[in-house]
């Protein structure tokens, strides 16, 4: 690979106005050719300095991909551009294969839950002008309808796989009913290999249960929470973790802390595992209050934007609209329950805190809300934030579809022993219908002695593309100070001024900094904000 640098002056230099000493920014002009091209790569030298990369417009006739890198000093100076130019890669045709396990079909079908194991075959040849992979032609399609040995269909609840390409087996969260009503269905971890053969694996559970909840964690481990139907104690709930090759790491049978406990996320944090959930006061089985949980992908169902697309997964999503009555944190630590904490929601009206001159901010009522991010501090408290959601329409050509809508942000403060210490609003910025359709992304940084944690919140903003009419995105960083003895907030600092848009963002954890990098709206300047955590 054959790499030639050549300099270019750009004498223009501007430095954004420093809202407090913690933060600093630069803007710099982009070349006409850079504006045409898009933001590729960002790194960090051993000077500390900022080299942020763009590729340009692929030429289809040249033999060289075209870059262009702009750097900055440890304090946002602009140094200089330089031209980068490198050899266009080509690569020979491949062949990948894509496996899935999906339920139901269309029409009457798509009502329907029976398994479904579907392995695609295709031809992929490289795109020089694009240069990357991309389909050419599909070589061959297979599906089979899973059965056990008495000849019985599968029900699918839930369907994972493994990120790493060499593991192609697909783990699925299945059920069996047995031919005896007097017997108990019978749940199974399915396995199946890339010549579509199946393993059963029983999940061991004695009687009827309900599944709750599953998930698959960063790890690739996956969760499982099982609820009894019957039985004298209908708070014996179960919980499991599986490797995504099927095979058992923990087992535990557990008190939940209520008889029907609708987990809504879980979250990995090191060997520990933890769960989020609401509940009512009803003292009825999880199953005669709440649906099973079974997110498996249904292509017939209407709604094409909703996650799981059949007929018990709707179910279960309504169910999470209701008011509730009380919030859950539970952790699981190896094959034993650390805690499950209980909070009613009419005590979240005492601990509501916001930041000083914000406003929009709400009290939590109880209402769903999606998990953005879970963070341990040092202190041992739990921070947990997310935004409430509700459904929306959406016109998709001749159809409608229903898709998540993304309300206030909601963020907690527990202490180590599951017990609530504060609840944390901050207003939205924008609240119009375009943007709601966006989640954002929220991070927490820790201060140098752990007392401050930075709340980062990358606040969206939606618009139509009036050229395709597709609703596009872009996001807007602002940083709050958490002040995890007293519990409050400090006030917001929005970086960007809300002129630039961000791009990508650094974390430097030997720096205790964030690094900043996007355009202005019209993409002629680049930005570069730096955010020193103290």
């Amino acid at each position: 690979m054959k790499i030639t640098l050549i300099a270019i002056v750009i004498c223009a230099f501007i430095t954004a106005n420093s809202y407090a000493q913690e933060f600093k920014e630069s803007v710099q002009p982009l070349s006409d050719k850079a504006q045409k091209g898009q933001m590729y790569e960002v790194n960090k030298d051993d000077k500390g300095n900022s080299n942020i990369t763009y590729r340009m417009k692929l030429d289809k006739k040249s033999e060289v991909v075209s870059y262009e890198q702009y750097s900055f000093d440890k304090n946002l100076k602009f140094i200089n551009a330089s031209d980068i130019q490198v050899n266009k890669e080509n690569k020979p045709d491949m062949e990948r294969t894509y496996y899935r396990a999906y339920v139901g079909g269309t029409g009457v079908a798509a009502m329907r839950v029976t398994l479904k194991l579907n392995k695609d075959v295709a031809l992929e040849t490289w795109n020089q002008k694009k240069q990357r992979y991309q389909v050419k032609k599909w070589l061959s399609s297979e599906t089979i309808k899973a059965k056990n040995d008495d000849g019985r269909v599968y029900i699918g609840y839930a369907s994972y796989s493994s990120n790493d390409v060499n593991k192609s087996n697909v783990f699925v969260i299945a059920k069996t009913e047995t031919k005896d009503k007097a017997l108990a269905d019978k749940f199974s971890i399915l396995l199946f290999d890339d010549k579509l053969e199946l393993k059963d694996n029983p999940v061991d559970l004695k009687g009827a249960y309900t599944l709750v909840f599953s998930s698959m964690l960063e790890s690739e481990d996956v969760v499982m929470v099982f609820a009894p139907k019957e039985s004298s104690d209908l708070s014996k709930y179960v919980y499991f973790k599986y490797n995504i090759e099927g095979n058992l790491k923990n087992k535990v049978e557990f008190t939940s802390p209520a008889s029907a406990l609708l987990i809504s996320a879980a979250y990995e944090q090191g060997e520990n595992v933890y769960f989020f959930g609401t509940s009512k006061k009803s003292k009825e089985a999880f199953s005669e209050v709440f649906s099973e949980y079974a997110p498996i992908y249904n292509p017939g169902a209407k709604a094409a934007s909703m996650e799981g697309n059949n007929k018990w997964d709707m179910k279960w999503r309504k169910c999470l609209d209701d008011d509730m009555d009380n919030f859950h944190l539970l952790k699981f630590g190896g094959s034993q329950l650390a805690f499950a904490s209980t909070t009613p929601v009419a005590e979240f009206k005492a601990k509501f805190k916001t930041a000083p001159g914000d406003k929009g901010a709400s009290i939590y009522k109880g209402k769903k809300f999606q998990l953005q991010n879970f963070y341990v501090t040092a202190l041992g408290d739990y921070l947990i934030t997310g935004q409430l959601t509700s459904w929306m329409t959406q016109k998709n050509g001749n159809s409608i579809d229903i898709i998540d809508s993304f309300k206030d942000i909601v963020c907690f403060q527990i202490d180590k022993n599951g017990n609530i210490k504060a609840q944390y609003g901050i207003g939205k910025a924008n609240e119009d219908k375009a943007s709601e359709i966006f989640s954002m992304e929220q991070n927490f940084y820790a201060s140098a002695d752990n007392n401050t944690i930075y709340w980062e919140l990358w606040e969206v903003m939606g618009d139509k593309d009036w050229f395709t009419g597709n609703i596009t995105r872009v996001f807007f960083p602002r940083i709050v100070k958490i002040d995890l003895g007293n519990s409050t907030l400090s006030a917001i600092q929005s970086m960007g001024g809300g002129k630039y848009y961000l791009r990508e963002s650094k974390y430097d954890e030997q720096e205790k900094s964030i690094l900043y990098i996007g355009n202005d709206l019209k993409g002629k300047n680049i930005w570069v904000g730096k955010a020193l955590l103290n």
